[in-house]
C-alpha cells in the first residue's frame, strides 16, 4: 500500500540515495539536471524544517520524494513559448525535486504522487499544480504528461546552482 506523507529527518539518508541514484541516471544519460549540485542534503533537511518535503512511502520504505509548495514561483513569472492555463496573480501549488528509488522506477509511482499533490490543492482550494524538467528530461515530461499535465512553454530558473537553466513548464488543472 502506498502512502504519501511529510518527510521527516529520519527520512533524509533515504532520500539522499534516491536523489543521488537520480543524479547519477541523468548524468548517465547526458542530461545536466541535478548536476550542479542541487538538490542537497541541507535543502532536504530544510524542506522537512519547512513542512513541504514529501515522501511516497511503500509497505514503511520510501520509494520517491518530492517538495510542494504553495507560494509564487519568481521562475514562473516568464514564460517563453507559451501560456499558463491559469492567470499569472493565481495561487498554484509546485512540485520540486520530484524522484522515485531506482528499483522502483517504471512502476507508476509518478502518478501516485503528482495525485497526491493535486488532492493537497484542492484541499486548499487551489486550481492548479505546477511543475518544470529539463528540456531532454523525456522520461519525467511522459510520466508529466500521462498524469495530465499540460506543457505550457519554457521558463528560466533564477537563483541557486542552476540560474539561467531553461526547463518545460508544466501545469494541471485540478
Amino acid at each position: 500500500m502506498l502512502l504519501f506523507k511529510k518527510s521527516t529527518l529520519e527520512d533524509i539518508d533515504t532520500m539522499m540515495e534516491i536523489v543521488d541514484a537520480g543524479k547519477a541516471l541523468l548524468r548517465s544519460q547526458g542530461i545536466d539536471q541535478w548536476q550542479k549540485g542541487y538538490p542537497n542534503r541541507e535543502l532536504l533537511v530544510q524542506d522537512v524544517q519547512d513542512g513541504i518535503g514529501y515522501v511516497v512511502e511503500e509497505d514503511g520504505r520510501v520509494v520517491a520524494m518530492c517538495a510542494v509548495t504553495f507560494t509564487d514561483e519568481a521562475s514562473y513569472h516568464t514564460l517563453r513559448d507559451g501560456t499558463w492555463l491559469t492567470p499569472d496573480d493565481s495561487v498554484y501549488a509546485t512540485i520540486h525535486r520530484g524522484a522515485v528509488a531506482r528499483d522502483c522506477q517504471g512502476r507508476g509511482l509518478p502518478a501516485f504522487l503528482f495525485s497526491s499533490v493535486a488532492d493537497m490543492a484542492r484541499a486548499r482550494n487551489v486550481k492548479s499544480v505546477r511543475a518544470d524538467t529539463h528540456m531532454e528530461n523525456l522520461a519525467m515530461q511522459k510520466a508529466l504528461a500521462k498524469s495530465g499535465f499540460i506543457r505550457c512553454g519554457i521558463i528560466t530558473l533564477l537563483g541557486g546552482s542552476e540560474d539561467g537553466d531553461l526547463r518545460v513548464g508544466y501545469e494541471l488543472m485540478v
